[in-house]
């Protein structure tokens, strides 16, 4: 037989069956239980008649993690931006005779834009013909934020492409009505891997297969999050189809570790979105075309003046952004309201007007709230925040003030890695650095942060208390803390805390 040339058929799609109750006459119905679910946001199960194999398929996809390409939360990159990434991303899914990666792990912190990055790769390669199954997994979407429905929906979406598929998975479901209950493991061994090696051992693919997998740290349990990586990864290692995965993910610990593994890094291409792709440049294009359609198109675009935002404002705001999209979409989706005055709405972003019940953050508080909420231990990751934010963000200052050791320190900033790198070095230490500007803003204001909250006062106040009580060595110096005592309460407790202080180093001192 030819050659097989997996793609996208024109006008290809899947054996068609009616909907369960479409309307019309003559339905008996014996024996059997049946849900009906007519909303796309809910995945569907309990399909107890496994006679018709696809449409038992059909009952465990999730439509919202693949059929997101048009939605209204579901952008792409902007034009002229990204193209570094996307080309680098791109000659990765081409490249076939000399593969040597062939998973691909795209990483970035929150709000970095990877998944806009995915979302133009499906694009192109829906555009280019090249066969692609994705899942978006999204934390607060029921339907596509478990493992579950995940090989339901990539098998799916492969017969829609690869129609000769069909005549191998179909018969499978229907030997076996609750293979979705299987393990995820063994779902995928035997709905796609199989059947894929199936057709490539009869008609070779002369290309890639590529399943793109976004969100993997939005996926629920850390442990989901481990076996769908572990699983994909073990099968890639056979490399005997060329079948290839692209991975997005924030640098969560577990998913790190995972990448990281002899077996995963061996075959694994890890992408960071960081400053090497110049996001910067990227973020001031994307600025500058918005503030271009606000003067063309905004209601009172007459009342604003050409020159309006100078150059050093649009700069400042490409400096809070961190290098992450997410702070300059959200300005801009602020600035932009057809129902209020952009230079008002700008000069609220930087705090020169107060925001009376507008909320010009939302979704960027949503995040942070979000993240803090996953901290395992709120205390101690708070009173290691206050002291990066309003004094030293030295890890060693902070073990040394605070009277912990490094690795409570270190392990008390774990859970925020997506918002936090503790790998910068100053003068030779590790140091906290923010990947988000805004962050530190977002915890000192209480409106926006509620429970989070780092109250200047109180936690410098709490931070001096703990350095004088653990603080017992001559070698101390006060310069070390001298930041916070603008913020501290005159309280009895520190005074207390103080002169006990005072006490045990006068005693140290050995007279000349």
């Amino acid at each position: 037989m030819p050659p097989r040339n997996p793609r996208l058929v024109p006008g290809a799609t899947a054996p068609h069956w009616t909907n369960m109750f479409q309307t019309g006459g003559g339905m008996i119905i014996s024996g059997g239980n049946f849900v009906q679910q007519n909303q796309t946001s809910q995945v569907v199960h309990q399909c107890h008649e496994a006679d018709d194999g696809f449409k038992h398929l059909q009952a465990h996809v999730a439509p919202n993690a693949y059929a997101t390409q048009q939605m209204c939360d579901a952008p792409k990159c902007h034009p002229n931006t990204r193209t570094a990434v996307l080309n680098d991303i791109w000659s990765w899914i081409v490249l076939f005779s000399t593969r040597i990666h062939w998973a691909l792990w795209l990483y970035g912190a929150a709000g970095a834009g990877k998944s806009a990055i995915a979302r133009s790769i499906v694009d192109r390669c829906l555009q280019e013909q090249v066969v692609i199954a994705r899942f978006f997994f999204f934390r607060t979407d029921p339907s596509r934020n478990t493992i579950d429905p995940v090989v339901a929906t990539l098998v799916y979406q492969l017969i829609k492409q690869i129609p000769d598929l069909a005549s191998i998975v179909i018969p499978r479901i229907q030997v076996d009505p609750i293979i979705f209950k299987e393990s995820f493991e063994t779902q995928f061994q035997t709905l796609i891997y199989e059947p894929l090696q199936q057709l490539h051992s009869v008609s070779p693919f002369q290309k890639a297969i590529l399943l793109l997998l976004d969100g993997v740290d939005e996926c629920e349990g850390a442990w989901n999050q481990k076996t769908l990586i572990s699983t994909l990864i073990h099968l890639l290692q056979s490399k005997s189809i060329p079948m290839i995965v692209l991975f997005a993910s924030r640098t969560e610990n577990q998913i790190k570790g995972q990448f990281q593994s002899p077996k995963a890094s061996a075959i694994t291409h890890p992408l960071a979105l960081d400053d090497h792709y110049l996001p910067d440049e990227d973020i001031r294009t994307f600025l500058v075309d918005s503030f271009t359609e606000i003067h063309a198109t905004h209601p009172i675009k007459h009342l604003i003046p050409r020159e309006w935002p100078a150059p050093a404002l649009v700069q400042e705001i490409v400096t809070k952004s961190s290098g992450q999209f997410i702070y300059a979409s959200v300005v801009i989706a602020f600035i932009s309201s057809l129902r209020s005055n952009p230079m008002k709405q700008l000069d609220i972003v930087r705090g020169l007007q107060p925001a009376g019940s507008l909320t010009p953050f939302a979704q960027l508080d949503t995040l942070y709230n979000y993240i803090f909420s996953r901290v395992e231990d709120l205390e101690v990751t708070s009173f290691v925040l206050a002291h990066c934010i309003i004094g030293s963000p030295v890890l060693k200052d902070v073990s040394l003030n605070l009277g912990m050791s490094k690795e409570t320190v270190f392990l008390a900033l774990a859970d925020l890695s997506s918002v936090i790198n503790t790998d910068r070095l100053v003068h030779g230490y590790n140091s906290v650095e923010f990947l988000h500007a805004s962050l530190p803003d977002f915890l000192l204001d209480p409106t926006r942060s509620g429970q989070y909250h780092i109250n200047k006062a109180t936690w410098s106040t709490r931070i001096v208390m703990e350095c004088f009580r653990t603080c017992n060595h001559l070698s101390f110096n006060l310069s070390h803390i001298t930041t916070f005592f603008p913020y501290l309460q005159p309280t009895a407790e520190l005074c207390e805390a103080f002169i006990a202080f005072h006490s045990r180093i006068k005693g140290l001192v050995i007279p000349a």
